[in-house]
C-alpha cells in the first residue's frame, strides 16, 4: 500500500537557505521559496542504469532532486512513494519533469540494488550512486548531512542511515527554487512543480526572463600535436558575447562545455612586456552591458579537451549567471 499525505524530512539542515523570502514568492510557491532564485551545483554521477548523469545536460525540465538509501525502511519509501504519485497526477506533463535520487549509503547501494530499488516506484527515476568521495562533495553542495548509527544486537550486523531528507525544486534554467521541508503536503509539491512547468513553457525558460542573451559564439580550433606529452591537459580558447537586456544586474559565475573536463574564464594582459592569461572569478554584467569576449582579451578557457576539435564541428557551451542560471548554447569551431 502507498503512503500517502506528506513528503518527509529526516534532518532539516538548511532552513536557513530559504528564509527571508519576499512576499511575492511566497505567495506564488505554497513551500520554502529561494529568494533570490540561486544557481544549482552542478555535479556529474554515475547513473544506476550505467549512463552518466549531469546535472546541467537537464536545463528546460524541472529536476526533483532528494536523497536517500535503498535499504532505508520508512523515509525513502515515503518520499519516494509521494513523488511517484505526483508525476503520475502531472500527466503529460510529467515527461518535462524528471526525479533524481542521489544516494546516501554508497557501500550498500550498488548501481543494481538502487536501480530496483527506485523502479519499485516509478521506472523514470534515475538513481545515482558511486564512491564515498564522489557522492559527500554533492551532499555538502545541498547541506545533505549524512550520519551511519549501528544498530546493536543486530546479527549479522547491521545499520542504519540519519540523512536530510528535503525534496529540491529545480528549474528549466538550473536553479534552485523550492526546498519541500518537513510536514509539505504532496498537493503543495504538485502546486509548486507545476508553476515551474508554466515559467518555462511561457518564458522558454528562465534565463531569457532575466534576459540575458548569447551572441556569436565560437571557438579557436585545436588539434593535438605529435609532441604534446601523454596526460598533458589540452586547450582551446571560446569566444562570445554576453548581453544583459534586463533592468537588474547579474554576474557570470561559471562555464562547462562538453568537449573539456573545465572551464575557466580568462583574461589576456599586457605586464611588464608580456602577455599573461589570468583567471576571472566572475564578471558582472549591469543592466544593458555587453560583455564581448574576443581573441587577446576575455575568452573561456577549455581546459582537458577530451577530442580534437576541427572547423565545422560544434560544441555544447553552458555558461553560468548569479541570477540568470545556466544557459546553453552551440559554438561552431573556426
Amino acid at each position: 500500500m502507498r503512503p500517502r499525505g506528506v513528503l518527509t524530512l529526516v534532518v532539516f539542515m538548511v532552513a536557513s537557505a530559504v528564509s527571508g523570502h519576499a512576499a511575492t514568492e511566497t505567495a506564488r510557491f505554497r513551500s520554502g521559496a529561494f529568494e533570490p532564485p540561486r544557481p544549482a551545483r552542478d555535479f556529474t554521477l554515475p547513473a544506476a542504469s550505467g549512463a552518466e548523469f549531469r546535472l546541467s545536460r537537464h536545463l528546460g525540465k524541472v529536476v526533483v532532486l532528494t536523497f536517500g538509501y535503498s535499504s532505508c525502511p520508512d523515509v525513502c519509501p515515503t518520499v519516494l512513494a509521494e513523488l511517484a504519485q505526483v508525476r503520475e497526477r502531472l500527466g503529460a506533463a510529467a515527461r518535462r519533469v524528471q526525479v533524481v535520487y542521489v544516494s546516501v549509503d554508497p557501500e550498500r547501494d550498488t548501481p543494481t540494488r538502487l536501480q530496483g530499488f527506485t523502479e519499485q516506484f516509478d521506472k523514470t527515476f534515475l538513481g545515482l550512486t558511486a564512491s564515498m568521495d564522489e557522492l559527500a562533495p554533492v551532499w555538502k553542495a545541498y547541506g545533505v548531512s549524512v550520519a551511519r548509527r549501528e544498530l546493536p544486537g543486530s546479527k549479522p550486523p547491521t545499520y542504519l542511515v540519519h540523512h536530510s531528507a528535503s525534496v529540491f525544486l529545480i528549474d528549466g534554467a538550473g536553479r534552485l527554487r523550492v526546498m519541500a521541508p518537513f510536514g509539505t503536503p504532496s498537493d503543495d509539491v504538485l502546486h509548486d512543480i507545476r508553476l515551474l512547468l508554466e515559467e518555462t513553457a511561457s518564458t522558454g525558460a528562465m534565463a531569457q526572463e532575466a534576459a540575458i542573451v548569447l551572441e556569436r559564439p565560437w571557438i579557436r580550433r585545436a588539434v593535438a600535436m605529435p609532441d604534446t606529452k601523454p596526460g598533458a591537459p589540452a586547450t582551446a580558447g571560446a569566444y562570445v558575447t554576453v548581453v544583459n537586456r534586463g533592468k537588474t544586474p547579474d554576474a557570470l559565475i561559471s562555464a562547462t562545455a562538453d568537449v573539456a573536463e573545465r572551464v575557466e574564464v580568462h583574461q589576456t594582459r599586457s605586464m611588464a612586456g608580456m602577455m599573461m592569461m589570468q583567471k576571472v572569478a566572475r564578471v558582472e554584467l549591469a543592466p544593458g552591458a555587453r560583455f564581448e569576449m574576443r581573441p587577446g582579451s576575455h575568452h573561456l578557457m577549455l581546459i582537458g579537451l577530451k577530442r580534437s576539435l576541427t572547423p565545422g564541428q560544434t560544441v555544447t557551451l553552458t555558461l553560468e549567471f548569479e541570477r540568470a542560471g545556466r544557459i546553453t548554447t552551440r559554438a561552431e569551431v573556426r
